[in-house]
């Protein structure tokens, strides 16, 4: 049975939950387990694959903004925000009677007629010249920058008319918040430099900034969780969450359960890691040596790429249609201890997606993140991969329960 979880507000105004305003979803680490579960198990896109766990950017339910600058969603080492040309977006020109009508013999007084829609408008397309208004982008802890881009009504008239139209750009970054590496390229969006600043901050504009969403909040869940489970829990996905009751892991996210899960499922079966030594030969890591154990953490999650890959359910390399990679001028190829190896996907951490004019709809129009989320955040995927097999082997005793082939895959949970 689906146990709902209630929601934990952290605002000073009571009643927030109660208006859909709360924060984060609460109830006891069992009920959160049980929702988290539902998509973590789905059988049509499961957090689980050979390969190793992914989920969706977009947060579960009751994650959610608490005002115009505080904002707790984008914790699933995946922050997200919306860039929009407010300023140039065109208005629909309306007196006391509503749109001033026009057409090829009756002219407007101001503006310029839009003979597709016979109304008087400011302009017939965006003008993106300046740059786009940044939206609901992370500034640290929970405080964003403005949610509200303030779009006027002869604006929402508009957007309502010319709905294919781009507006602006949805924005998902997986660059993990402590990575402190150099842009080499000069690629922009919406009017910004790979290189920007935040405005009004000193942040990276395109860097995730919540401090768990960090190479090293993602090593320590590894280590934490490098142990047998609970084992009068049977269902292994609720055996590895369960977990988040006794270690730094949130039940309720969609990724710390998963890697939870994966860690828990590596012990529980035994598996030896074997580390290419660079001359061919793999050396079997003593996982209770805290420098191997460090190796062993850095393959799953390492520090030579500058966040997990981006994609999709379908897989790496992959994204949803309007939407394309942006890239940052990262090395393709991965490195742990001495060894290199190529790697396709090292450089897909950055990812735009068009924001039009349909997104923007009186349900969004004060909260364009939102609509970034509802569009884009479910088919936006974090993949979080097994070593490459030439620089590492992961050898497990195929003899225990649901330990042949990867001990974490879905079928084995």
């Amino acid at each position: 049975m689906l146990v709902v979880a209630a929601c934990s507000s952290t605002s000073d105004t009571p009643g927030d939950c109660a208006d859909g305003k709360c924060d984060t979803p609460g109830g006891t680490v069992e009920e959160q387990c049980t929702n988290s579960r539902v998509s973590a198990m789905d059988e049509r896109r499961p957090h689980f694959t050979p390969q190793g766990v992914r989920w969706s950017c977009r947060d579960v339910n009751g994650v959610t903004p608490d005002s115009n600058t505080e904002d707790d969603r984008g914790q699933e080492y995946c922050e997200y925000f919306a860039l929009l040309h407010t300023g140039g977006i065109p208005e629909v020109i309306v007196d006391e009677q509503g749109p001033v009508f026009c057409d090829s013999s009756t002219a407007c007084a101001q503006g310029t007629c839009d003979e597709s829609i016979f109304s008087c408008v400011s302009a017939t397309s965006v003008d993106s010249s300046e740059p786009a208004d940044v939206l609901g982008k992370n500034l640290g802890g929970r405080e964003v920058t403005p949610l509200d881009p303030a779009v006027s009504a002869g604006q929402l008239a508009w957007l309502a008319q010319n709905a294919d139209q781009k507006v602006g750009e949805c924005v998902f970054t997986a660059w993990h918040q402590d990575i402190d590496r150099a842009i080499t390229t000069g690629e922009e969006i919406a009017g910004y430099r790979l290189d920007a600043q935040t405005p009004s901050a000193t942040s990276p504009l395109f860097r995730m900034e919540i401090d768990i969403n960090s190479n090293g909040a993602a090593k320590a869940l590894v280590k934490d969780c490098l142990q047998a489970g609970e084992d009068t829990i049977d269902d292994g996905f609720l055996r590895g969450c369960s977990m988040c009751g006794t270690v730094a892991c949130v039940p309720f996210r969609k990724s710390d359960p998963s890697v939870c899960t994966m860690a828990m499922r590596i012990a529980e079966c035994g598996c030896e890691v074997g580390l290419n030594d660079g001359a061919g030969n793999f050396r079997t890591l003593d996982l209770t040596d805290n420098s191997d154990l460090e190796l062993a953490r850095e393959l799953f999650v390492p520090e030579s790429r500058r966040g997990f890959t981006l994609g999709t359910w379908d897989g790496m390399g992959e994204l949803p249609t309007g939407c394309r990679y942006v890239r940052m001028g990262d090395s393709r190829s991965v490195t742990v201890g001495d060894v290199t190896v190529d790697d396709a996907f090292a450089d897909q951490t950055l990812v735009a997606c068009d924001l039009k004019a349909s997104h923007i709809t009186p349900a969004t129009a004060k909260d364009p993140k939102e609509a970034c989320r509802q569009v884009y955040g479910e088919e936006v995927v974090v993949h979080v991969r097994a070593p490459e097999p030439s620089l590492a082997t992961l050898t497990c005793d195929t003899s225990l329960p649901s330990c042949s082939g990867a001990p974490w895959d879905f079928d084995n949970l």
